[in-house]
């Protein structure tokens, strides 16, 4: 019988797909192990950064509460709290509703009676400490301790009938002898511990642990006896006692106490003055989840590629003689990608349109714009937004049904035809295009983020022809892009006139621009001690023909959009310095905060621009901060430290502006060159009545201390936030309170009164904005 040879073709086709195999399997295992390594360093990098955020936090508390019974004790010893406890009971709750953590405050003799206590009505019996020896032992050493307050051992609360751990301070007569001692008890069950506010990854172990091994608080608790009650040989205390002079580490391991015995990663950081550490660990499993979820999109991609070209391997194979161009249709495909290009488009939605029509069905068409692309095309070339339009439609492909198409339209724009859907199955495949678009997409070794916004049009509701079909589904993206982008939206009626309206403003801006129709207005910034105005804020208002100013918020997001924002940026940022110039002329200690809007911070001459003005007005580069949003800073994490460095080096000061209110990643934090945080209005605005805002306005100083760094509260509307967030330890402040923002000529005026603008018993300042 005879056996055909295989033909040289078929040959060459074989090896290069073994070896296609071979290579990639390669490739694909050196990229795991790298980028897990890679991810098990980041894990580890932002873990000691809330490690020490934690320290300062907690230190800031126990001080914070410490410090206040100082004086809670001088007004007991006034009253004299040892001949009428009952009289200080008043005092007593004040304080404690002045400190929710705490659940009880007492008052103890040296001997270990009680005096009175909180928790307790009047005329119910007192617990009885002396009869309790290992308590006593404690009490009396505190006593004897020159520290300015204690913090003891956690133990079950006789009185509050919950595990807690005292701080107490020593009231000594004049001779030093202790009189009495005050003390307050720090719950430690889930909802009454100071430690499950703080903002940690899911699944984290956050704690405090003693120089001697054993717990002072931690969250969350199973047993607190089993785990305040004896000493836990775990990792964290391990590397402490191997290592006694660090001041922070990281570990892992596991602890036979912990419930499942899993391995953890963690990192520890000693407190700035007490004896303790403050730690936090993640379950690995964490690690694989933010590893899988950054990588996923690329191994699927792989598996996809090669599951084409097995396939089409195979197809070759078979039939020899069939060309390429006979298999792909090149000439209707997108030379970028491989994906339907827009003539091919055109027929797949002539082809569905006549489907749907003869089977009176629906299918769905969805218009996909990546918001802010052209900045990554100007700010790192054209290769990288090629590579980068390539990486997109990579991660887009695993997430569609078998029969969906998905094209590129051109430039930054894609068209994904979904036949047979409705609203509901459009939402579901959308909802997983936005997900796989929260992970950062690795570009030669870059890490840029990007997001989509994307139009929905429905046939035959929102259109039956193509041209229709299109023209609302581009109408319903722009309408995604309005609302804040990263987002889909159904195209309704009504956005017609929205489109119309836009392009109008849009036309109205650049008339505005060249008309002189802006104003700089500028805000002061006080020292939050001193109350002196040591800078100011330059803002935008726009000016219409028939006087009515307008807010950024009315037409800012156009011009973003437009790119009018890049000029009109550029003439703020001259105007500003030249005036902040003259009032130093005039001898005043001014500093100027400008801030940068997404398309200026993209602009690949932004660098020069800025060094032209300062050049230009004379003003000296350490008078002048721009100020860049926390989210814009993230897009490119790695570019943006890169740009924002060679400003530092220029000597111009750097702010992190509306931290806390989108994405951040704290290794990348810990290496930006900011000189000022600024806390988020949103925070501020919660301040007297929302405990977590307190907590985290408190959070962001002690991060912002352990950093180096500079904080301003922004958006300050009252006395009682202003005193709040003096008492936090905010260096600087501005909003409402302290001044409207005010144009030059008011500003000069109230200058000229001098630079102290906040007493504690008022403010001054204009009242009114123009």
């Amino acid at each position: 019988m005879h056996i055909p040879e295989i033909s040289p073709f078929s040959r060459l086709l074989r090896n290069a797909l073994l070896t296609f195999l071979l290579v990639g399997t390669v490739a694909l295992f050196s990229y795991g192990l790298h980028s897990w390594y890679r991810e098990e360093r980041d894990v580890r990098d932002n873990l000691l950064i809330l490690s020490s955020f934690l320290a300062s936090a907690s230190q800031s508390f126990f001080d914070d509460l410490g410090n206040g019974l100082a004086p809670l004790g001088e007004l007991l010893d006034q009253l004299e709290v040892l001949k009428n406890p009952e009289a200080a009971r008043t005092h007593l709750l004040n304080f404690q509703s002045r400190h929710p953590q705490v659940r009880a405050v007492a008052v103890f003799l040296p001997n270990g009676a009680t005096l009175i206590n909180t928790a307790l009505k009047p005329g119910e019996a007192m617990p009885d400490f002396r009869a309790d020896p290992p308590y006593l032992r404690q009490l009396q050493a505190d006593m004897a301790s020159t520290g300015y307050y204690t913090v003891g051992l956690p133990e079950f609360g006789k009185a509050i009938k919950v595990w807690r751990f005292p701080v107490r301070h020593v009231v000594r007569d004049r001779g030093g002898r202790p009189k009495f001692l005050v003390q307050a008890a720090i719950p430690l069950e889930k909802e009454g511990t100071f430690l499950h506010q703080l903002p940690v990854p899911p699944n984290s172990f956050i704690g405090l642990l003693r120089a001697d091994g054993y717990q002072q608080a931690r969250y969350p608790v199973q047993d607190d006896a089993s785990i305040y009650d004896s000493y836990l040989p775990g990792p964290a205390a391990r590397m402490i006692k191997e290592h006694p002079d660090m001041r922070e580490g990281t570990f892992s391991g596991a602890s036979s106490w912990m419930e499942g015995d899993e391995q953890r990663l963690g990192a520890y950081s000693r407190l700035p003055v007490l004896d303790m550490y403050a730690y936090i660990s993640v379950p690995k499993s964490y690690l694989v989840q933010r590893w899988w979820n950054h990588n996923a999109p690329i191994l699927f991609s792989f598996m996809f590629f090669f599951g084409i070209f097995v396939a089409i391997a195979y197809r070759v194979t078979k039939r020899e003689g069939l060309h390429s161009h006979e298999l792909l249709d090149q000439a209707r495909r997108d030379a970028l990608t491989g994906l339907p290009n827009r003539a091919s488009l055109h027929n797949v939605l002539a082809s569905n349109i006549s489907s749907a029509s003869a089977g009176q069905n629906k299918f769905a068409i969805l218009f996909l714009d990546l918001d802010r692309f052209k900045g990554i095309n100007d700010t790192f070339g054209h290769a990288i937004g090629d590579k980068l339009l390539l990486k997109v439609s990579q991660t887009i492909l695993p997430l569609l049904r078998h029969g969906d198409v998905l094209g590129r339209f051109g430039g930054d724009e894609f068209l994904l035809v979904l036949p047979g859907s409705d609203e509901a199955g459009v939402i579901l495949i959308t909802q997983r295009i936005l997900d796989a678009f929260k992970a950062p997409f690795e570009i030669d070794e870059r890490f840029l983020r990007i997001t989509p916004s994307i139009g929905i049009a429905i046939y035959p509701e929102d259109g039956q022809d193509i041209e229709s079909l299109l023209k609302h589904a581009d109408t319903a993206m722009y309408e995604s892009k309005r609302l804040g982008r990263n987002a889909y939206t159904f195209y309704v009626e009504q956005m017609g006139k929205r489109v119309r309206d836009r392009l109008e403003m849009e036309q109205h801006l650049r008339d505005a621009l060249q008309n002189e129709e802006f104003r700089v207005v500028y805000q002061p910034i006080v020292e939050m001690q001193s109350g002196n105005i040591v800078a100011v804020e330059a803002l935008l208002r726009w000016v219409m023909p028939e006087g009515k100013w307008l807010l950024p918020g009315e037409f800012i997001h156009v011009a973003e959009d437009s790119g009018v924002i890049v000029p009109l940026g550029e003439w703020v940022l001259r105007t500003a310095c030249s005036q902040v110039q003259q009032w130093v002329s005039a001898g005043l200690d001014l500093r100027l905060a400008v801030n940068l809007s997404t398309r200026q911070f993209q602009d690949p001459q932004l660098k020069n621009k800025v060094l032209a003005i300062l050049s230009e007005t004379g003003l000296q580069a350490a008078r002048l901060e721009l100020e860049v949003t926390e989210s814009v800073a993230m897009l490119n994490p790695d570019e943006s430290v890169k740009i924002l460095r060679e400003f530092a080096d220029q000597g111009i000061g750097i702010a992190i502006d509306d931290f806390g209110t989108g994405y951040s990643s704290l290794s990348y934090l810990k290496q930006i060159p900011a000189d000022t945080i600024k806390i988020d209005k949103m925070f501020v605005d919660g301040l007297g009545s929302e405990l977590h805002d307190a907590t985290i306005v408190r959070t962001v100083v002690a991060l912002a201390t352990s950093l180096e760094k500079e904080t301003v509260a922004e958006g300050i509307e009252s006395r009682e936030q202003y005193m709040a967030i003096q008492a936090m330890g905010c260096d600087y402040g501005q909003g409402f309170w302290i001044s409207v923002p005010l144009v030059a000529d008011d500003l000069a005026r109230l200058l000229a009164g001098g630079t102290r603008l906040v007493a504690l018993s008022g403010h001054a300042g204009s009242s009114v904005e123009p």
